[in-house]
């Protein structure tokens, strides 16, 4: 699957409106109101939730692998762990009382912050869970996992509930 195949139809302007964490943090700047705001946390935190339920799952079926590939796997693996740890931050820190400007805008910046390494995240997975498909037995009860922590990813970061 070449990168363009998955690519949104969408403009890119309107993929970061709808974008699940920028989302929070439009909330934050823009006065979407409070149960606006309280609605997309709790979405977030579903997701993220998800998103570390995947991660066990996976780090139980890494045996399976070896070599070169079971390394570029744990590396995307960490990255998805990274993304969402950073993901949970942020959150926390959105859902705390907003003081004055400057907590809002730590607060965006950390929502932003997260959003880049979510994106990254779901582009490594996305990579190692290609070349695990294109194995003898399309990756496994390993590339299943894959599959459903891309889908996790791709729900935080575009905003699916």
């Amino acid at each position: 699957m070449s990168w363009r195949e998955d690519a949104a139809t969408t403009s890119l302007a309107a993929r970061y409106a709808a974008a699940g964490l920028l989302a929070v943090a439009a909330l934050l700047f823009l006065g979407g109101g409070h149960e606006a705001l309280a609605t997309a946390l709790h979405d977030a935190r579903t997701q993220t939730a998800a998103l570390d339920v995947d991660l066990a799952r996976v780090d139980g079926e890494l045996d399976a692998l070896s070599g070169a590939l079971a390394t570029e796997v744990t590396d995307a693996v960490e990255s998805a762990r990274a993304a969402t740890v950073a993901a949970e931050e942020a959150l926390a820190g959105a859902a705390q009382d907003v003081v004055d400007a400057a907590d809002e805008a730590r607060a965006a910046v950390a929502l932003s912050d997260a959003q880049v390494a979510l994106e990254a995240a779901a582009a490594q997975v996305r990579h190692v869970r290609g070349k695990l498909s294109g194995g003898p037995v399309g990756g496994g009860a390993v590339g299943e996992s894959l599959t459903e922590l891309l889908a996790h990813l791709d729900a935080l970061r575009l905003g699916q509930a």
